[in-house]
């Protein structure tokens, strides 16, 4: 009996886990005023404590950032707000694509 409950707590776990995990997304930033590793790592310092980025890439050579992030917890705008704290000036967002948990693909297939 102790193994059946210890089974279906499991399952409901993972499944809840599974239904209302957030979709994950990547949005880009273009950002001028970068000159050095040290300004790289003044963004990354940035990024590193804004909840709900999950991922990302500073580029000096392409003057951007690319940012993966849980939509459930962050959005761009909130994101380029921590951003403009660097001083550097930040671009509008620009949405690259967006990988959709489950429970987003299966809302997906009834619409």
């Amino acid at each position: 009996m102790k193994h059946l409950f210890n089974a279906i707590i499991t399952i409901i776990a993972m499944t809840s886990f599974i239904l209302f995990a957030g979709a994950t997304k990547e949005v880009s930033f273009n950002i001028s005023g970068m000159t050095c590793q040290g300004c790289v790592g003044k963004v990354s310092g940035i990024l590193d404590n804004t909840p709900g980025v999950n991922n990302y890439k500073v580029s000096i050579e392409d003057k951007n950032c690319k940012i993966s992030y849980d939509a459930a917890l962050t959005n761009p705008e909130a994101i380029k707000t921590e951003l403009l704290k660097t001083h550097f000036t930040i671009g509008d967002p620009i949405i690259e694509k967006q990988r959709s948990s489950i429970f987003s693909w299966i809302i997906n297939i009834f619409k």
